[in-house]
């Protein structure tokens, strides 16, 4: 009796039905495993290259020289086809020659920077928008806001000190 339970139990769990499978997937594989590969590191890389663009002359000023973006990532409401947050990684550093005893000290930082797009901006629409020139910047369909909105006030903040 016991084995037919532990054996039913592992078949029924086997068998993921997909409410349990989860509500939301990686832009990357919207809408299905590995759909949007190309696009959203596409997408990513021009993000990047605008942040750094745009760092420069505004927000990236203060305890580090070299904010890069790490990562950037979004969560799609898959039933919907509606993006529904983002977050970048950002991280910088500096280094310094100690004149005395040749050490180099090393201070850096990173950032997690959260964007709520709620109530949810359509995956086609989201990648129209950004894909144009100063497309961080510009408010997307839906939303309202930027990917570019809270970006600064994040990387004021403490950020975690690796």
């Amino acid at each position: 009796m016991t084995w037919m339970r532990c054996c039913g139990l592992a078949a029924l769990l086997s068998v993921t039905p997909p409410a349990l499978a989860g509500t939301h997937v990686d832009l990357i594989d919207y809408p299905s495993s590995e759909a949007n590969w190309d696009r959203a590191y596409d997408l990513e890389a021009a993000l990047a290259a605008e942040f750094s663009a745009v760092c420069a002359d505004t927000l990236c000023e203060g305890d580090y020289s070299n904010y890069r973006v790490m990562q950037f990532r979004c969560a799609v409401l898959a039933q919907a086809g509606t993006v529904q947050r983002c977050a970048w990684v950002v991280a910088a550093s500096e280094l310094a020659v100690q004149a005395g005893t040749g050490g180099i000290e090393v201070a850096d930082g990173r950032w997690v920077c959260e964007v709520d797009l709620r109530p949810g901006v359509p995956v086609e629409s989201f990648h129209a928008a950004l894909a144009v020139p100063g497309g961080l910047q510009a408010p997307l369909p839906v939303a309202g806001r930027s990917l570019f909105s809270g970006l600064s006030d994040c990387l004021q903040g403490p950020g975690v000190q690796g």
